[in-house]
């Protein structure tokens, strides 16, 4: 299994039967798995059985994530997915479901979030994903009270006067995304949450 693990390249030690068929150590492969030396993370994804047991529940959520993006790269990922590709606090840190815009059918463990399909689209860790703006409002509906306000504030470090490194996005640009919303739909919940997160940031005193 050792010899396999090196010829990934792909986050987490990923191994591809596709990759392995056209490279010729498919049988390889497909022993390591019946030995129970591999494990599937994913249809036709696969990782050393000690390896994966070595992962954090965080990281089986992000290895889930990158075996989609190595069979079906034209996946965008979204809500809980693209909450977690951004580090976002999520109740569950171990999500079996990978979550996309739009899911291709008969692919098992994708779920779709198809009322995103018109959000804007970036890179983040080389995977597409929702914005950090669309994700947040996206998880927001999805979570109950204080779950959302809790990922809210972490998106805009408001636990964290001298954090390092910059903030997904600002409490303004959520109530804007929030009230365009709210003027779309009528439901002015999102507001409500927005306008609940806080300062924009603690006084280094606080």
């Amino acid at each position: 299994m050792f010899l396999l693990a090196r010829r990934s390249g792909h986050a987490f030690g990923l191994l591809v039967a596709e990759e392995a068929r056209q490279n010729g150590w498919l049988p390889r492969l497909e022993r390591a798995v019946g030995k129970g030396a591999a494990v599937a993370v994913r249809p036709g994804v696969y990782l050393s059985a000690r390896r994966w047991r070595t992962l954090s529940r965080t990281d089986r959520t992000l290895a889930r994530i990158y075996a989609v993006s190595l069979t079906q790269p034209d996946l965008v990922f979204a809500a809980h997915s693209a909450a977690a590709l951004y580090r976002l606090p999520l109740p569950e840190d171990d999500l079996e479901d990978v979550h996309v815009l739009e899911a291709p059918e008969g692919v098992p463990g994708l779920v779709a979030h198809p009322d995103s399909a018109a959000s804007e689209v970036v890179t983040v860790f080389g995977l597409p994903a929702t914005s950090p703006v669309q994700t947040v409002l996206d998880m927001a509906v999805l979570l109950e009270y204080d779950d959302a306000l809790a990922l809210l504030r972490a998106a805009i470090h408001l636990p964290s006067a001298l954090h390092d490194e910059p903030a997904l996005c600002t409490k303004a640009e959520l109530l804007e995304a929030a009230e365009a919303e709210a003027a779309r739909t009528g439901d002015g919940a999102l507001v409500e949450l927005a306008r609940a997160i806080g300062p924009e940031r603690l006084s280094a005193a606080a």
